[in-house]
């Protein structure tokens, strides 16, 4: 027997901004791999539609949400500068629900904001960081051509006063 499946994957919207707002405060009560905790978003709905707003409009910025049987299951986000001289940098966040861990969906979201990058005339690089004990994220990350550019000690902190070191990544865009 088969079971079928929709996964739909957008450009967030401002009015996506509570559902954002939800899905980023379970990946912080899901996961201690991000940067966000269980204080979660701070950032209100409408701090999250205007952020949202401005990714919209500048050429050097997306937020890839998506959808899998209409739940929020991800999101993928490319911010950049607007300074001209590292306006080609893209820094990547990306986030999936635990419930959709292990299951393609960090694969696909991060090859659509890769072809993204690739077809944009600003982004030439992609920036990340992730924990170096979050092996399963570094192995995705190298598959996809990121290499290790540094080692970032004390780069995250744990609540129970541990500190964790961060690899910082990129991937060159041709």
């Amino acid at each position: 027997m088969s079971v079928e499946y929709d996964l739909l994957l957008r450009e967030a919207e401002a009015s996506d901004a509570f559902i954002l707002i939800d899905f980023l405060n379970q990946i912080g009560q899901e996961s201690d791999y991000t940067t966000l905790d269980e204080t979660g978003m701070l950032m209100n709905p409408e701090q999250v539609a205007a952020f949202l707003e401005q990714q919209a409009s500048l050429p050097n910025r997306i937020s890839i949400v998506a959808f899998f049987n209409e739940e929020l299951a991800g999101l993928v986000s490319i911010t950049a500068d607007r300074y001209k001289r590292v306006a080609h940098i893209g820094d990547v966040f990306v986030a999936v629900k635990k419930a959709f861990w292990n299951q393609g969906l960090g694969r696909i979201l991060m090859e659509e904001v890769i072809d993204w990058a690739t077809e944009s005339d600003i982004i030439r690089k992609l920036a990340l960081s992730v924990q170096v004990r979050n092996k399963r994220a570094i192995h995705l990350y190298k598959s996809l051509g990121f290499e290790i550019e540094g080692l970032q000690k004390r780069g995250a902190y744990l609540e129970e006063g541990k500190f964790l070191d961060v690899y910082l990544m990129g991937k060159l865009i041709d």
